[in-house]
């Protein structure tokens, strides 16, 4: 079941209420002088959070079909423990830190990605797909490659900015697209 189009403007209010969270912790990390485990831990603890309840709103707002909206549920829960486990080890150091970001990236990617796959609607299918896809990379590159502090915390830093600026374009061009559409339905 497809989106109704009805509901894709919400969608794109939705993706840039995402990209707060998402923008917010690209710039803390970006403008921090400190790369430590700790402040990436501590980074990813408030992006988590505040994610975890922009999804669940997100959730509660938008009319997803059933299965997508479990999987955005879903999402949501893995977001907040996620967090709650970076939270609970602030002090682990970089295992700490690459354990928390890589298995959250994978299940949230998969959750993306299939919610993605299964989505009739072209336009909001590629959307999913392609943060599914920014989310996967993040996970293997934090789980298989040999990184230092810097490198670990830069990386979650890039990731954050690359999403979070690819959420609001992508939020506009929901709701541009979806305007464009009812005016030629007129």
């Amino acid at each position: 079941m497809a989106i109704a189009e009805t509901s894709v403007p919400r969608l794109g209010n939705a993706l840039i209420l995402r990209a707060i969270p998402t923008l917010i912790a690209a710039l803390v990390i970006t403008f921090s002088r400190n790369h430590a485990p700790v402040v990436g831990l501590a980074v990813f603890v408030g992006f988590g959070f505040l994610l975890a309840a922009v999804t669940l709103f997100t959730v509660m707002s938008v009319p997803l079909d059933g299965l997508n909206r479990k999987l955005f549920g879903a999402h949501a829960i893995v977001t907040a423990v996620s967090a709650a486990i970076a939270a609970a080890s602030l002090s682990g150091g970089l295992p700490a830190l690459i354990l928390v970001i890589s298995i959250w990236a994978a299940l949230t990617a998969a959750l993306e990605l299939y919610a993605g796959y299964r989505e009739q609607n072209k336009t909001v299918a590629k959307e999913w797909l392609t943060i599914g896809a920014f989310t996967a990379v993040l996970a293997i590159i934090e789980a298989a490659v040999p990184l230092n502090d810097v490198y670990a915390v830069g990386l979650f830093g890039a990731y954050a900015a690359m999403v979070g600026v690819f959420q609001v374009i992508a939020g506009i061009s929901l709701r541009t697209d979806s305007a464009q559409k009812n005016e030629v339905a007129s």
